[in-house]
């Protein structure tokens, strides 16, 4: 009978979930979720994304670590707009394949939202002459990184909008950007593009 009884007990915890085992320790470093529209929930410069890389093959992280507001004349390119916001991001490929990011051609890529709301592809006006040489990547072989530059040609009272990436598979992600410069690169990429 207390066979019988602690049978009953054990099937019972069993189907409850209660194996007895620790549960799982949670990542030390989580990759961030896509954030919800609007600001809420929006992530903050430095949070890395894992994304479906273009033409949903491969993986890839993502992480924007700076940003910097570029004035007409701070650069050899004259902006369309009053002047260039450039961002900066880590590019890793973390599947067995290699991929790239995806681009506005493919209704995917990266965006600037407008403080009002206004969408701003990437290399819109004059932004697509924006080159900084180390900061210029493409195809992401598997298990490296690349660093990847952002640009987008907009008006002063644009600052301080938010990065939009929709990747390979449709899924948007959003981070809050500040209204000045920040992150460590800001030297380097003014350095790279001065005139």
């Amino acid at each position: 009978m207390r066979r019988r009884i602690a049978a009953i007990l054990l099937a019972s915890l069993a189907l409850a979930g209660c194996s007895g085992e620790a549960p799982p320790k949670p990542d030390a470093n989580p990759t961030a979720r896509p954030s919800a529209t609007g600001s809420a929930g929006a992530l903050a410069l430095g949070t890395r994304v894992e994304t479906v890389g273009a033409g949903g093959l491969g993986r890839l992280e993502l992480t924007p670590t700076s940003i910097a507001y570029l004035e007409a004349g701070s650069t050899s390119e004259k902006p369309q707009a009053e002047g260039f916001v450039f961002v900066t991001v880590k590019v890793v490929a973390t599947a067995p394949v290699g991929t790239a990011q995806t681009s506005p051609i493919s209704n995917g890529g990266w965006s600037w939202v407008a403080p009002d709301g206004e969408a701003i592809k990437q290399g819109n006006g004059s932004a697509f002459n924006v080159v900084a040489e180390s900061f210029n990547a493409s195809f992401i072989s598997p298990g490296t990184f690349d660093w990847a530059g952002v640009v987008f040609d907009v008006k002063v009272t644009q600052a301080g909008g938010m990065l939009l990436y929709t990747d390979g598979a449709g899924q948007a992600y959003r981070w809050a950007m500040p209204k000045t410069d920040s992150g460590p690169q800001v030297a380097q990429i003014k350095q790279e593009l001065a005139p």
